[in-house]
């Protein structure tokens, strides 16, 4: 608070607030001296600096207050754990922070402004997760570019995994997430960006892709990003920016130095997340793909139940004379006028062949569109 509120709470002169904010030593009955810690010693300093410094050292992809927690734990097993706040302070007090602060955007807050149905999407499933191919990379002596597929969860679970793949392909994205989930849980929502080898095609009209398929089948509810506005959907730059951050990092001279880095990352990543949500991996709800499992890519099984979520930003549209709306699967969607300028979120039901487009306004949905959707498997 404000020093001249708490003097106006406390019924007290702005001026000896100051005054006693200004102290070292308070006389509150406890008789603490400013600065002495009063849980911690310099014992717990020690091991939190080393910890830091052996991550470092070892050019870990994980050197934050939590994988040192992790690493605390371990060590010493029957002490209690500092907490993060404290490990964080300590960093800070030893110049041992090795990532700098993310830099402030013009976008943060806009998808505020602008309606963002951020409570909607939240509400789709527990479990959420976010996929995308990372932009192609080079290395010397290679004319092929280098593919890297990178997934992670963002809800209920945090942990990133990377895989070079062959292609920027929907089957290399199966594949991928395949193998994914037969040792992690089964996402209840994927989020992707609108690249064809998600969407499916890039010009059929309403038409489900193999992608598409994979997922409804696997009993995933596929989540597309609002096109050409990457800071709506922070996770899937997450991704990006931690496969750039890999690739800084190291200089790569041949593919086998790329999958032994990848693999490197992978199993960090893995033993946080096995420690972290330990107890959370033992709920027996959580649902797996068998090793034999094969989902079916070419046709949709079942309709029942299943549906598709577009986060889009109504706006106008000259080439088509100027109207209002929407573009889902490549068929344009007229809105009504008001909705300009703000995001929504479109559901196309499958069982009922039916378009919802809902818009939140201070975390109420409302549905402000409910037309008929026809498709094509």
């Amino acid at each position: 608070m404000p020093k001249a509120a708490i003097a106006r709470r406390l019924g007290i002169r702005r001026p000896t607030i100051v005054e006693w904010l200004a102290q070292d030593t308070h006389t509150d009955d406890r008789g603490w001296a400013h600065g002495r810690r009063r849980t911690h010693t310099d014992e717990e300093v020690t091991r939190i600096v080393t910890l830091k410094e052996q991550r470092i050292a070892a050019r870990s992809y994980l050197q934050g207050a939590e994988h040192i927690q992790m690493d605390y734990t371990r060590a010493h097993p029957t002490d209690d754990l500092p907490s993060l706040w404290f490990i964080g302070d300590v960093f800070r007090q030893h110049g041992l922070q090795t990532k700098r602060p993310k830099p402030r955007r013009k976008q943060q807050g806009i998808v505020e402004r602008l309606r963002f149905p951020i409570k909607t999407i939240v509400g789709l499933g527990a479990i959420q997760q976010a996929a995308d191919f990372v932009g192609k990379k080079w290395i010397a002596g290679r004319s092929e570019p280098i593919t890297i597929f990178s997934t992670c969860y963002y809800q209920w679970f945090k942990k990133f995994r990377i895989w070079r793949t062959t292609a920027e392909t929907s089957e290399c994205a199966i594949a991928c997430l395949s193998e994914f989930w037969r040792d992690h849980p089964v996402a209840h929502v994927l989020r992707v960006d609108n690249g064809m080898q998600f969407r499916g095609t890039g010009r059929g009209i309403a038409n489900l892709g193999r992608f598409l398929k994979f997922l409804l089948n696997t009993g995933v509810t596929p989540l597309f990003s609002s096109p050409y506005q990457s800071y709506t959907n922070p996770h899937i730059e997450g991704n990006n920016r931690t496969v750039a951050d890999l690739w800084s990092a190291n200089h790569f001279t041949d593919v086998a130095q790329i999958d032994r880095e990848i693999e490197r990352f992978n199993v960090e990543h893995d033993a946080f997340f096995r420690w972290k949500w330990n107890e959370q991996l033992t709920d027996a709800r959580l649902r797996y793909l068998t090793e034999d499992a094969t989902i079916t890519t070419d046709v949709l099984r079942s309709t029942q139940g299943k549906k598709v979520f577009f986060i889009r930003f109504v706006e106008r549209w000259t080439e088509r004379g100027n109207q209002i709306g929407i573009i889902l699967l490549n068929r344009f969607v007229p809105v009504p006028d008001a909705f300009v300028h703000q995001y929504v979120l479109a559901c196309i039901n499958f069982e009922t062949a039916m378009l919802s487009v809902i818009e939140e306004h201070e975390g109420i949905a409302s549905v402000i569109l409910e037309v008929p959707y026809p498709y094509t498997l």
